[in-house]
């Protein structure tokens, strides 16, 4: 039996990628270790201009085809259109990263009717939508390696936390979706895997940081979450988005090739403890 070499395994060369939630932090990384690893790579973000912006910054860097595009996970028609987007100007579907994602905490007695949409509607039907968009067309294109759809979870979605109840149900709806699919679309040849980071340096977390920090307040906000979390990490610190990029990487390579349904925890020993 041949081996292969470990750069024909890292290797994406002729693979096409659809990124969501792209233009900055986890997506955007993972969007650049695909390129760099010579994929063409679509972008897809809420922010047109900041998608075609990181797809012109990775196409400069690494000599990739990196398109930008506009997407709203919330809408299917978005959705199918970022897909179809793939395969008329990249040629191929054979990676798609459900990365989109929103955060809010608020305590249950005071989660409102919209509060609850809001988490659902990215959070687990928008990975839906981009799973169903992604399947139908890798089914199609049967015969291509290395199809794979990798979601983004959250340890809250595994141990649940204080204040983050729409959002933990969600981020484990995915973990189930991740589980039924896998089961499903292995026939075709495509593999289905979850990626669950707990809390990485991004420029959303640092958003959030600053604003609950403007709120002077002594409730659960986003800073006095971050430092009960520091405390329990056994690594004793948060990951860096890149950390959490290469992860989702390896899952989408070839190195990945014997996993299917399985959920891959990126967490510094977390959910240890």
């Amino acid at each position: 039996m041949s081996v292969p070499k470990i750069s024909e395994l890292l290797s994406l060369k002729g693979r096409v990628a659809v990124v969501t939630g792209a233009a900055r932090g986890i997506g955007y990384c993972t969007a650049a270790r695909f390129a760099e690893a010579g994929a063409s790579v679509l972008i897809g973000d809420r922010n047109a201009e900041g998608a075609k912006q990181a797809a012109a910054e990775l196409s400069k860097q690494y000599g990739a085809k990196v398109i930008g595009t506009e997407l709203d996970v919330r809408s299917v028609d978005s959705v199918e259109a970022l897909a179809d987007k793939a395969l008329k100007d990249l040629g191929a579907l054979d990676i798609w990263i459900n990365n989109a994602g929103v955060f809010r905490g608020e305590p249950l007695v005071e989660t409102t009717d919209e509060d609850w949409t809001a988490m659902y509607d990215v959070n687990l039907r928008g990975v839906f939508f981009g799973s169903r968009a992604a399947a139908k067309r890798m089914i199609a294109g049967a015969g291509r390696p290395g199809r794979v759809i990798v979601n983004i979870a959250s340890v809250a979605g595994v141990r649940g936390r204080v204040s983050l109840g729409a959002y933990s149900a969600a981020k484990a709806g995915v973990l189930g979706l991740t589980r039924s699919s896998s089961m499903e679309l292995v026939k075709h040849g495509i593999r289905v895997l979850c990626v669950t980071p707990s809390m990485a340096e991004t420029p959303g977390v640092a958003e959030m940081r600053e604003a609950a920090r403007s709120k002077d307040s002594d409730g659960d906000t986003v800073a006095a979450m971050e430092k009960t979390l520091r405390a329990s990490f056994p690594m004793g610190r948060a990951a860096e988005a890149d950390e959490v990029a290469r992860v989702v990487f390896f899952c989408a390579s070839d190195m990945a090739a014997f996993m299917t349904g399985s959920n891959v925890l990126v967490d510094g020993g977390l959910t240890t403890r």
